[in-house]
C-alpha cells in the first residue's frame, strides 16, 4: 500500500496529508513530518531533521530506535568536498591534485566517471612519465552511488572500499563523496542534541 501511495502521488503529484503512529512509515512517505503530542505540534521539518536534531526530549526518544540506515538518503550525509580530476596527463592530474590538497580524487572525462586516483599510486611516476596519459593501470575502481540512494543500499560498498564512493547524479555530474566516517557518524547514538547539551564537547560512542 505505501508502494501503491508513492506511485499515486508521482503520477498525480497531488499534496497529501497521511496519518500515522509508525514513524518508519512516515519517514518513507512523508517529504516533511509533523509530530504531534497531546494535541499540539512539537516538531515539524524533513526527514532528516527529524532524526538528526529532534526538537526535544519527547522527540529525542520517539526516533530512538529508528532504523536510520533505511530511512535516510545519500544526499543527507555525504560531504559535498572532493577533488574532481579532469586531467588527460599524470603530471596535470598530479597538478590538480595539489592544488586541491586531496590525497584522493574522481577521474572523469568525456565518457563520465571512470575512476579514483591517488597520490600514493601517482607519486610512483617519474617526471618524464609525467606526459602519459591516464588509464585503467592508474586507476581504481571505486563505485559511484546516486544521491537518493538508501544508506543501507550503499554500505556493503562503502566498507569494502578503502576509498569514499563517488556521489554522482542522474547526469553523472560529482556532487560529493560518502565515506565509511560519515555513515558511523550519523549512525551511531549520538545526536545533535547530545552534542548541544555535553556543552558542544566531541562525543564519540562505538558503532
Amino acid at each position: 500500500m505505501q508502494d501503491q501511495l508513492i506511485g499515486l502521488q508521482e503520477k498525480l503529484h497531488k499534496t497529501i496529508v497521511f496519518i500515522t503512529h509508525d514513524l518508519d512509515e512516515a519517514l518513507r512517505l512523508g517529504d516533511r513530518i509533523a509530530i504531534l503530542r497531546d494535541g499540539k505540534l512539537v516538531q515539524q521539518g524533513a526527514p532528516v531533521d527529524i532524526l538528526l536534531r529532534p526538537a526535544d526530549d519527547y522527540v529525542e526518544a520517539f526516533v530512538k530506535d529508528v532504523n536510520r540506515a533505511r530511512a535516510l538518503t545519500v544526499d543527507t550525509v555525504m560531504q559535498p568536498q572532493y577533488c574532481r580530476i579532469s586531467a588527460d596527463t599524470i603530471g596535470e592530474a598530479i597538478n590538480q591534485m595539489k592544488q586541491a590538497k586531496a590525497e584522493h580524487g574522481y577521474y572523469v572525462n568525456e565518457q563520465g566517471y571512470q575512476g579514483a586516483l591517488t597520490q600514493e599510486a601517482l607519486s610512483k611516476f617519474e617526471k618524464h612519465e609525467y606526459g602519459n596519459e591516464i588509464d585503467q593501470s592508474v586507476l581504481e575502481e571505486v563505485p559511484a552511488i546516486q544521491p537518493d540512494n538508501l544508506l543501507e543500499q550503499v554500505i556493503p560498498d562503502t566498507l569494502e572500499s578503502d576509498l569514499p564512493l563517488p556521489v554522482l547524479d542522474q547526469d553523472g555530474e560529482l556532487q560529493g563523496e560518502l565515506s565509511r566516517a560519515n555513515i558511523a557518524d550519523v549512525l551511531s547514538e549520538t545526536s545533535v542534541n547530545d552534542d548541544e547539551k555535553n556543552g558542544g564537547e566531541e562525543k564519540k560512542e562505538a558503532v
